[in-house]
């Protein structure tokens, strides 16, 4: 991106905010060739920041604030002029693209050099959906995971929450899911037991909360989301359902329509996809410590030979019994 060039080297300080509400932290921030990263002052990367994506929050004004992408609850505000001028220079580029349709023509006429017009259209949307799914940060993932959430809530009502619902949620995240960075979201009367959302989003609909006894039932269609989930990523699952135009603009402007938000979900509530097979679940709930055949009879798979489990109920019955009113509050 030629709107970049000669500034991959800047450095400054800057306040950093990671999601609406936090405190506000010293931090350094440098440009790398395609991206901003937010470094704390070990030098620890905090943040990835797509350039092609960056939002000036308020132009003409000091301090420059910025945002990784539309809606982004992240927010970095900086003072060094020679970074502002910079990153000014990115946006307005950018913005100069939206303009000009024609260069985006223009740009894909030269991809053309060197190889066959028909390899080409063959070729590349897997390639952009490929780098779009590599490149894009996971702030933008959480906030597109988040706008399909709220789309879901369109149909179902708002999440369910209690104070000590939400505890015994938590609770179950940590048991099922103890290394997995996840947020947790009860839906009424969602179509299927579970759906992960990109961002990290799993969904938990009521039906299995008050028609299933076991608690391990809900835990295992959890987990079941959640591999499922890391060996088939839904946000490769939704870049799939984009058009090559679509693509393009993602990773040129970081923008993603309201219309292809509903267009998804709608798809996912009428053919969620398909879970990992019997064997490979299995695998999973035992790696977990989560007991298959409560999971399995509930589902119809395969339960395989049953012997005496010693594991560890997924929820205790108080929690369990909480978790159960947590769409009565």
């Amino acid at each position: 991106m030629t709107a970049i060039d000669g500034i991959e080297r800047l450095e400054t300080t800057g306040l950093w905010r990671p999601e609406a509400g936090a405190q506000r932290q010293e931090v350094y921030v440098s440009i790398g060739e395609a991206e901003l990263v937010v470094q704390d002052r070990s030098g620890s990367a905090l943040s990835h920041w797509s350039l092609p994506a960056l939002i000036r929050l308020n132009p003409g004004r000091d301090p420059a604030r910025y945002a990784p992408a539309r809606r982004a609850d992240e927010e970095l505000e900086i003072t060094e002029p020679e970074m502002v001028a910079a990153l000014d220079r990115v946006v307005d580029a950018v913005a100069r693209g939206r303009q000009r349709p024609g260069r985006l023509r223009r740009i894909l006429t030269g991809l053309t050099v060197g190889g066959g017009l028909g390899l080409l259209l063959m070729w590349l949307p897997d390639a952009l959906r490929d780098q779009a799914a590599g490149i894009l940060p996971q702030s933008q993932q959480q906030d597109i995971g988040n706008r399909m959430l709220s789309e879901l809530t369109l149909l179902t009502g708002p999440p369910c929450r209690t104070v000590t619902g939400d505890e015994a949620l938590e609770t179950l995240r940590s048991r099922v899911l103890p290394t997995t960075p996840a947020r947790l979201a009860v839906l009424r009367d969602l179509p299927q037991p579970a759906l992960a959302l990109p961002g990290g989003v799993l969904v938990l609909s009521d039906t299995p909360l008050v028609t299933q006894d076991d608690p391990d039932v809900v835990a295992g269609h959890l987990l079941a989301a959640a591999v499922t989930a890391a060996d088939a990523p839904p946000l490769v699952s939704f870049l799939r359902s984009l058009t090559t135009v679509d693509l393009i603009r993602l990773m040129v402007a970081g923008d993603v329509t309201d219309e292809e938000i509903t267009s998804y979900v709608e798809g996912i509530l009428l053919d969620a996809p398909a879970l990992l097979p019997a064997e490979n679940l299995r695998t999973a709930f035992a790696a977990s410590g989560i007991a298959w055949t409560p999971y399995a009879e509930a589902t119809g798979q395969p339960v395989g030979t049953v012997t005496p489990s010693d594991m560890v109920p997924a929820l205790n019955d108080t929690l369990w019994l909480t978790l159960r009113e947590i769409c009565n509050g």
